[in-house]
């Protein structure tokens, strides 16, 4: 009750200041565990309180008026780390792409995850996830669940049901298991509805991120051509989704996305495979038509009618003219 008491409490100031109640509290905890290290002291938090809620209260405030070293965590964790140095990096473990992620800690890698969490251009998990479970469903279970599941994108629909029935059979579990085309397949899709909700403005929670959602890639391209006339088609509107996911793609490698960035924390999962991982991102690389360094290739970039795109590359030396 008291742990209740406090988060309703203290997502009500953070409401009223208007700060990102998903990366803020990761901010103050990462802030209370550099002190206890040692490296920000009490010179940097003057008065710091000892009961620990009494701490969250004290670093929200700083932060939103960036007081002190409140202006520099207001940065957020990556760069606050690096700005305040000595050894604070080693605190810094829980962003991908400079962006605090869920504060989830796992043990056997998950590659489906591992694919969403290292190329997400949305940077965050929840921004990706949905269609599909996180694991392995009874046994009982798999049947009905495959019975009704109209959602599956045409053309996939045999052999992501089959997945569902043969995940957690014997030889037949993470992290070795699906296939890496399999798992570029079932990213791709989910990946897809979050950017379809996103263009038409659609709750995530109606379309892209529960599994077996009212609004799917089959009946909204029919909603589309009721609301805009447009003659919207299945095929049409997962192009589209493509075209804007690799265009949000080419803004963050114009603006300095290197593939070393495009990796989960180092503690994200217990049990990793370094080599497994980076021939994961190789396959997924491959099947959206990018290059080894992540970059959508001249080829791509032209069949999806972005033709200026490959030309500012280009331009920029990002890639070679053909």
């Amino acid at each position: 009750a008291d742990d209740l008491d406090f988060g309703l409490k203290i997502a009500a100031i953070a409401q009223s200041y208007g700060v990102d109640g998903y990366t803020t509290p990761q901010v103050m905890a990462f802030a209370i565990e550099l002190y206890e290290a040692g490296i920000l002291t009490d010179q940097d938090l003057p008065n710091f309180p000892k009961d620990n809620k009494e701490r969250f209260y004290y670093l929200l405030d700083m932060i939103v008026k960036r007081e002190g070293i409140g202006d520099i965590l207001a940065k957020g964790v990556y760069w606050a780390a690096r700005e305040i140095g000595k050894g604070a990096e080693k605190f810094d473990h829980n962003t991908i792409k400079k962006h605090e992620q869920i504060p989830i800690k796992l043990g056997m890698l998950n590659p489906i995850y591992f694919i969403m969490w290292s190329t997400g251009e949305k940077i965050n998990i929840t921004q990706i996830e949905g269609q599909i479970p996180q694991a392995p469903l009874p046994k009982e279970a798999r049947e009905d669940f495959v019975k009704d599941w109209p959602q599956v994108p045409t053309g996939k629909e045999e052999r992501f049901k089959q997945f569902i029935l043969e995940w957690g059979e014997e030889g037949k579990v993470f992290p070795f298991w699906p296939p890496a085309d399999l798992i570029a397949e079932l990213v791709e899709w989910q990946e897809i509805m979050h950017y379809i909700d996103d263009c038409l403005g659609l709750c995530a929670g109606l379309s892209s991120f529960p599994l077996k959602p009212p609004y799917h890639i089959h009946n909204l391209p029919l909603l589309i051509s009721y609301a805009t006339g447009m003659d919207m088609t299945e095929e049409r509107l997962w192009e589209t989704a493509t075209r804007v996911r690799n265009l949000v793609r080419a803004n963050n490698i114009r603006r300095g996305l290197k593939r070393s960035e495009e990796r989960p924390p180092d503690d994200h999962w217990k049990k990793r495979f370094p080599e497994y991982e980076a021939k994961l991102m190789e396959e997924y690389y491959k099947y959206r038509g990018w290059n080894s360094e992540g970059i959508p290739t001249k080829e791509t970039l032209l069949k999806l009618g972005m033709p200026e795109v490959y030309e500012d590359f280009v331009k920029r030396g990002i890639l070679k003219d053909e």
